[in-house]
C-alpha cells in the first residue's frame, strides 16, 4: 500500500502541474492543519489537535486582506470525528466575515493500515459589507446601496470525505454545499449567493532514515466560474521536531516555510514571495500557526505521520492483532 500511495503522490503532482489561479480564503501552511480544508478530517487522530492562524495577505499594503482562524478536532465514540473551526477575515474594513462551523464525521476501517472517513459541516457566517469605508468616484452607483453599511447571517453546510493510513491521504471536500442566498441589496441580489467550491487534497510521508523525512502535499480549488488554483508543497522534517519547505501557488506565489514542535507545542511560518501583478501593491505576504496538541488516551504524543501528530498505538489506523 505505501508504494501504491506514493505513486499516486507523485501523478497527483505531474497532472495538475499545468491548472491555474482562484479563490477563497488562502492557507499556505495547509498541510499541517488539514481539517481546515476537508471537515472528514476530524476524529483521525488520537489527540486534540487546536491550531491557531494569521495570515496577512500583500503585507504593507493599506487595504490588505487580514486572515485569523482557530479550528481543533477530536474523536468520539464508534469510529466517529468531532470538529469546529472559528474565522474571521478581513478583505480590508469595507468587506469582512466571521464565520462557525461545526463538524461531525464517520470513520470506516478498510483493512490494518487504511481508512475512509466522511465529514459533515453546518456553517454560519456573518457577511459585513460598509460601504461608507469605501473611496468611491460615484457615490450614487446602485450597487453600493447609498453607502450603507449591510450585516447579513448566512447559514450552508460543507461536505468531504478522505482516504487515509499512516503516511498518507488523499481526499476531497465541497464547501459551500448548499449554495444559500446572500441577503445583500444590491440591483442584483438574486444572484448573491454562495458559491459551490471543490478542493482536492494529498500528502504522503516518505521517511527516508531515523533523521529525515520527505513529505510531497498538494491542494487544488476550483469553482464552476473561476480559474483553478494549485498548491504545491515540499517538506523536509528533521527527527520530527523541525522542518523546511517550500510551495509554489501558480500564477500567485512561492513560498518559504519553517517551524517545529516542542513537547506538544507547534510551531510553523511561511514568507509568501508574490510573483503575480499583485505584488505591485505588496511583494509578500506572511503566515503563521500556533498549535497545542492534547494528548490522547492511547499513548503519548509524538510529532509522525502524514496527518500530523499522532501516536504510536493508534487503533484507527493500525489494529491490534
Amino acid at each position: 500500500m505505501k508504494k501504491t500511495s506514493l505513486y499516486i503522490a507523485i501523478l497527483f503532482c505531474l497532472f495538475t502541474a499545468d491548472l491555474t489561479a482562484q479563490q477563497i480564503t488562502r492557507r499556505t501552511q495547509f498541510a499541517f492543519n488539514p481539517y481546515m480544508v476537508n471537515p472528514a478530517v476530524a476524529g483521525t487522530l488520537n489527540q486534540i489537535p487546536i491550531f491557531a492562524s494569521y495570515r496577512n495577505q500583500w503585507a504593507g499594503f493599506k487595504g490588505a486582506p487580514v486572515t485569523m482562524l482557530a479550528s481543533a478536532h477530536m474523536q468520539g465514540p464508534k469510529n466517529s470525528g468531532f470538529g469546529a473551526i472559528i474565522s474571521h477575515d478581513d478583505t480590508g474594513g469595507a468587506i469582512s466575515e466571521t464565520g462557525i462551523e461545526a463538524t461531525g464525521a464517520y470513520h470506516i476501517d478498510l483493512n490494518n493500515y487504511d481508512a475512509v472517513s466522511f465529514g459533515l459541516s453546518l456553517t454560519a457566517s456573518q457577511y459585513k459589507f460598509d460601504n461608507s469605508k469605501l473611496v468611491v468616484y460615484d457615490q450614487m452607483d446602485q450597487s453600493l446601496n447609498n453607502m450603507q453599511a449591510e450585516s447579513h447571517m448566512n447559514i450552508d453546510a460543507n461536505f468531504g470525505m478522505m482516504i487515509y493510513g499512516e503516511d498518507y491521504y488523499f481526499g476531497f471536500s465541497v464547501p459551500q454545499l448548499a449554495q444559500t442566498k446572500l441577503k445583500l441589496e444590491s440591483p442584483f441580489s438574486s444572484e448573491n449567493k454562495n458559491m459551490r467550491h471543490f478542493q482536492f487534497m494529498g500528502s504522503y510521508k516518505y521517511f527516508v532514515n531515523d533523521d529525515f523525512d520527505i513529505q510531497p502535499s498538494g491542494l487544488i480549488k476550483f469553482t464552476p466560474v473561476t480559474p483553478v488554483q494549485l498548491d504545491v508543497n515540499v517538506k523536509v522534517g528533521y527527527k520530527e521536531m523541525a522542518w523546511a519547505g517550500i510551495t509554489y501557488r501558480n500564477n500567485d506565489a512561492v513560498a518559504l516555510n519553517l517551524g517545529g514542535f516542542y513537547e506538544n507545542f507547534f510551531l510553523g511560518y511561511s514568507f509568501d514571495l508574490t510573483t503575480s501583478a499583485a505584488k505591485v501593491m505588496s511583494p509578500f505576504s506572511h503566515e503563521i500557526l500556533l498549535g497545542y496538541i492534547i494528548p490522547g488516551k492511547r499513548g503519548k504524543y509524538i510529532a509522525r505521520g502524514a496527518l500530523g501528530p499522532r501516536t504510536v498505538d493508534r487503533n484507527r489506523i493500525v489494529k491490534a492483532k
